[in-house]
């Protein structure tokens, strides 16, 4: 169920009207009846599904919690827990991907044969929500939260439908304190709707206009002007950032208008100054994650420089693989972890001892952003199954070798939305830059009655969203 769809409309209404007429006993009961709805309207099956695997987690959880009361070991208990969720996340999202490398190495017939007569269906959000149990279990572990959680707050801890399908990914941190205590003032429902118009304005005007404009170019990226491959670069992460970005404002709006503040995911990545900025500004809440729950785990800075970059480049490299089940992911990963390597090694010989001047800071960004962007062709590429590697390939070999060919229809269009996307990094990047309160009142329903023009004009309910299949 999107969240610029009818049907998504119909459900939050009738949701918010009964949840704030209700006395607040029962409203966590409402908000879980409404998630699983939510979550069942794409999957009525998988549903049962998702909810057992909630229940023996926080089976495990009583469990846990007990063994730390009494003072016994935990370790065991928690590897099992990891263990079982990751082998659920590996048996939905991995299978194919590691039945086809069994074969590829050891040219075992059987199990190509075996995998392709089975038929696997992916859990919608399954990535996300396996992050976001096991970040659960790992603090209950590391005795940062000193209570047994009741079955109404994780159930709806892990179904909160605002974040269900994409993120961001919530930490205990972020809304068990709050859990009891919904809060709706004025401020806040204004902000919310900002967030959810701002959005929507992100998601069907940018990226659901990008996303066609740049199809062709990865069905047949050796028939395009080396130029048009290079402003599709520009183009396709531009569509990644307003189509995530766009889902996590109106997540964080609904959250709101719900009486929950849940984490900011982007800041305002493309005038990041550096690698290390912008992995703080882009999927905030995944980079942390993978910081708290893998780098660190892993020996984190400990060991050394050296040591600290390789540590950093398997995380990277195993973030890419969490996104997608296909050596391009995992490419794409590496790369991004190459990066910040180098970056790290750059600063270790090369401090910088001065103060940016304006124009250096500029070229930054854009060096930044540009090699951020490239990232972007094994990430598409990705998308289009077992070709995956031969189409990034020959994307990058033809736009490297400035070769003529067709050009990309509407790039001039292309520009413009390139250019916009921008408008709201700047927005977003700037932390003391907002409308003075008398200009919010006035532009909250002017921006209102512009969406809804807009949303009429480019889109009749839009694709889906990029992050929906992770």
């Amino acid at each position: 169920m999107l969240f610029n769809s009818i049907p998504f409309l119909f459900l939050f209404l009738i949701t918010y009207i009964i949840y704030w007429a209700s006395p607040n006993k029962i409203r966590k009961p409402i908000l879980i009846l409404a998630s699983i709805v939510f979550y069942a309207y794409n999957n009525f099956w998988m549903t049962f599904h998702f909810l057992f695997i909630i229940l023996v987690n926080y089976l495990f959880t009583i469990i846990l919690f007990k063994r730390i009361q009494t003072q016994k070991s935990t370790r065991f208990i928690l590897s099992i827990i990891v263990i079982l969720n990751l082998i659920n996340l590996g048996f939905f999202k991995y299978f194919y991907f590691f039945c086809n490398s069994i074969y590829t190495i050891f040219g075992i017939v059987e199990v190509k044969e075996f995998a392709s007569s089975i038929k696997i269906f992916l859990p919608l959000a399954i990535s996300f929500y396996t992050f976001q149990i096991l970040a659960l279990q790992i603090d209950i572990y590391r005795k940062k939260i000193q209570y047994l959680i009741s079955p109404l707050d994780y159930f709806l801890f892990i179904l909160f439908f605002p974040q269900l399908i994409a993120g961001p990914i919530m930490r205990s941190e972020d809304f068990l304190p709050k859990i009891n205590h919904p809060t709706l003032t004025e401020d806040s429902m204004k902000e919310g709707i900002l967030l959810i118009l701002t959005g929507l304005v992100k998601k069907v005007v940018i990226a659901d206009t990008i996303g066609p404009i740049l199809a062709p170019l990865y069905l047949e990226p050796t028939g395009y002007h080396s130029a048009s491959l290079f402003v599709g670069v520009l183009g396709f992460v531009c569509q990644v950032y307003c189509d995530f970005s766009g889902y996590s404002d109106m997540a964080r709006g609904l959250a709101l208008l719900l009486g929950y503040e849940i984490p900011k995911n982007f800041a305002g990545p493309f005038l990041a100054s550096s690698f290390s900025e912008l992995w703080g500004r882009w999927h905030i809440t995944l980079s942390s994650w993978l910081r708290d729950y893998v780098y660190i785990p892993l020996g984190g800075n400990r060991g050394g420089f050296h040591k600290s970059n390789w540590n950093m480049l398997v995380t990277m490299t195993l973030g890419g693989f969490w996104h997608g089940a296909n050596l391009t992911y995992i490419l794409w990963g590496f790369y991004l972890g190459v990066l910040l390597w180098l970056e790290r090694l750059w600063n270790y010989y090369f401090p910088n001892q001065v103060p940016l001047r304006s124009a250096v800071k500029v070229f930054k960004i854009g060096f930044t952003y540009l090699l951020f962007a490239l990232s972007g062709v094994f990430f598409r590429a990705g998308a289009t199954g077992d070709k995956s590697v031969q189409i990034a390939w020959d994307y990058f070999s033809t736009m490297l070798s400035f070769s003529s060919g067709k050009s990309l229809y509407r790039t001039e269009e292309l520009w413009f939305y390139v250019l916009l996307t921008f408008v709201f990094n700047w927005i977003e990047y700037s932390t003391t830059w907002k409308f003075p309160k008398w200009v919010r009142d006035i532009w909250i329903p002017i921006f209102s009655v512009i969406v809804l023009l807009l949303m009429g004009i480019f889109g009749d309910g839009g694709g889906d969203f990029i992050y929906f299949q992770f």
